[in-house]
């Protein structure tokens, strides 16, 4: 079926900046529609697998000083001991944490613009993706059901781009930024602030999936409903025209089958290119994550300094944030995918 003319060349266009795969978009389109047995999931999955080693390799270095700073930070402590000297031990704690501090702080702020990033290339994907998704909604469903989704799917995309990428995501650099302070801080003063910031981006993201996650479903439940029922009206008055209903009826539904498949075609190929886009991102913020965790837990029978600790599993949540946060816009757009994608192939 390479002759249902659609023109994919601005979603390519925006495919060629934002990845390294080579595939363009009527590539997947017409692989999913001709049952094309060369694409398989489980390249997909060995893709995954393969950029977790990767991440794994590229992060033994970060390990590497961080294991060299919990050595120098454990030496100073010890030898203050022993030394029955607290000046030692402060001045050690502080040259040891400042060098931490340089080296998480540099790693981290590496790690949010690959979110921010990330977030931009969603954003342009599925403004270019959503004309082209949403023609063939409307071909299968008509113009007022697809109007509806289409404003969804926008709002949606408002969603990303006013709330996760402009609140949440400078909301978990500031959350980094007062985890690493209050360590240096002669006493406590921002821990329970730190943990509203936390609660607040956590609850937030959840708020906000249960809100998309409804109305998405209530819509897929109730519009399609209504446009299969239009559509069997239709359908019915076009049968019973004596002599060519029959026949009418049957292209009328070949034409109907062919539309719903390019677009599940479309739809599936959306839901894929979102996957490339952040599945090595979110593999190595988790890595990260799992590494400044273990670095904690190093330091705990090394260095034996809880301000230390703190400071390791406050980057290691940041970083798991930084997950969730990309995560979060992903899964929006997945469902609102395939709400679309499911609720319109069905009810005719």
């Amino acid at each position: 079926m390479d002759n249902y003319n659609m023109d994919f060349s601005a979603i390519d266009e925006v495919l060629k900046d934002i990845t390294d795969n080579n595939e363009s978009f009527s590539r997947y389109v017409d692989m999913f529609i001709d049952g094309d047995e060369k694409f398989s999931f489980q390249g997909v999955f060995n893709n995954i697998i393969n950029t977790l080693n990767n991440e794994i390799a590229g992060v033994k270095g970060l390990f590497a000083e961080m294991i060299v700073i919990i050595i120098i930070a454990a030496i100073f402590i010890n030898f203050s001991k022993a030394l029955k000297s607290k000046q030692v031990s402060e001045t050690g704690f502080y040259v040891t944490y400042m060098l931490m501090f340089m080296l998480l702080s540099v790693t981290f702020t590496g790690l949010s613009d690959i979110a921010e990033g990330i977030l931009d290339n969603l954003l342009a994907f599925m403004q270019a993706l959503i004309p082209s998704f949403f023609l063939t909604v409307t071909y299968i469903t008509g113009s007022s059901t697809a109007v509806v989704f289409y404003q969804s799917a926008l709002g949606v995309i408002g969603i990303v781009d006013m709330c996760i990428a402009k609140v949440f995501l400078p909301a978990v650099n500031m959350y980094f930024i007062f985890s690493m302070l209050n360590p240096l801080l002669s006493e406590d003063f921002f821990s329970r602030f730190i943990t509203l910031m936390e609660k607040l981006i956590l609850w937030g993201l959840k708020s906000i999936f249960t809100l998309v996650a409804g109305i998405g479903l209530i819509q897929g439940m109730i519009i399609p409903a209504a446009a299969g029922m239009r559509r069997g009206v239709v359908g019915k008055a076009l049968t019973s025209v004596p002599g060519v209903g029959n026949t009418v009826g049957q292209v009328a539904e070949s034409v109907y089958g062919a539309g719903i498949l390019i677009k599940n075609a479309v739809g599936v190929s959306g839901l894929i290119i979102i996957v490339i886009i952040c599945g090595a991102p979110m593999i190595r913020f988790l890595v990260y994550s799992l590494v400044m965790q273990t670095g904690a837990a190093i330091t705990q029978p090394a260095a034996n300094d809880k301000r230390m600790i703190e400071c390791l599993s406050a980057a290691s949540n940041a970083s798991k944030m930084l997950f969730y946060v990309v995560g979060m816009a992903s899964v929006l757009f997945i469902i609102t995918i395939a709400i679309v994608t499911l609720s319109t192939g069905i009810g005719g």
